[in-house]
């Protein structure tokens, strides 16, 4: 059932910036109804999947993030002697509680994004660095005059850019971990995040529990945040482009896979599971 609500004046608070439209609403609901409407504003955790919060009016890629209550009138708290500091706690029975609405910009996906489930959003941030590659002088040549030998003792150095992707996947009820355990170390096997196959290492995954709908006793779901970096390396060479499992050979010249008894250094695997809910166990 639906809970009874009243926004209050000065509401809403709208925000525009570089990460996006964001926005604050009050609303004055029932003290006893603290726990059903944050549920009904984030949306209830379920066994497959999380609850997509709340779209703010007229602008459905903005969605409620969060939920803060206080009491409306902090001076007429119930009269009772509070004996138990882990039971106990000031109630308002038969007044009412403030809450704050804080909605985000969930953003749109591009199509090169992984799919994720309803109701959890991916949030993309991107950095670079840099791989510096000795390579040996023999086998160079002056462009202007061939003739003339290069040094042994040159330092050529190449240097190749690494596109560093950070991806934190929200509002997850089962992460994978399985298929983390299982990727991590190695790279895609297919274009993933545009990045051509063998281009991408999955370097890992950090987690932790974002926040939980509703009440402990009556909506035990928690969900996880989970962020992954991925590295990508991709030399471009002759026209083609090479990744993780490529080292440059004198003779002959170019960029060739290294392997051992037919096995690349780093294997390949599909990373989209790494965007899929793991099976609850029956």
């Amino acid at each position: 059932m639906a809970v009874a609500f009243k926004e209050l004046g000065g509401s809403p608070v709208e925000q525009y910036g570089a990460e996006g439209f964001s926005a604050w609403r009050e609303f004055l609901v029932a003290w006893e109804d603290r726990d059903q409407f944050a549920v009904q504003v984030l949306g209830e955790a379920a066994a497959y999947g999380g609850g997509r919060g709340i779209s703010y009016p007229g602008k459905p890629g903005v969605q409620a993030v969060s939920v803060r209550f206080e009491p409306f009138d902090p001076d007429r708290p119930d009269h009772k002697v509070l004996a138990d500091l882990a039971r106990d706690l000031n109630s308002y029975s038969g007044s009412f509680a403030k809450a704050r609405v804080e909605y985000r910009s969930v953003g749109a996906s591009r199509l090169e994004d992984p799919k994720v489930p309803e109701g959890t959003y991916l949030t993309y941030r991107m950095r670079f660095s840099a791989e510096y590659v000795p390579l040996v002088a023999r086998g160079w040549q002056w462009r202007d005059n061939p003739g003339i030998p290069v040094p042994d003792d040159l330092q050529i150095t190449l240097s190749v850019p690494i596109t560093e992707h950070h991806i934190t996947w929200h509002r997850v009820v089962n992460p994978p971990w399985e298929a983390i355990r299982a990727l991590q170390g190695k790279v895609n096997a297919n274009a993933f995040l545009g990045a051509a196959p063998g281009t991408l290492l999955l370097e890992g995954a950090d987690a932790d529990k974002q926040f939980q709908s509703g009440s402990d006793l009556i909506y035990p779901q928690l969900f996880w945040r989970v962020h992954y970096v991925f590295r990508e390396r991709a030399v471009k060479f002759g026209g083609h482009v090479y990744g993780w499992n490529y080292y440059f050979r004198e003779k002959p010249a170019g960029w060739v896979e290294l392997v051992q008894n037919g096995r690349p250094l780093y294997e390949a695997g599909d990373f989209s599971p790494l965007f899929q809910f793991a099976a609850t166990q029956g």
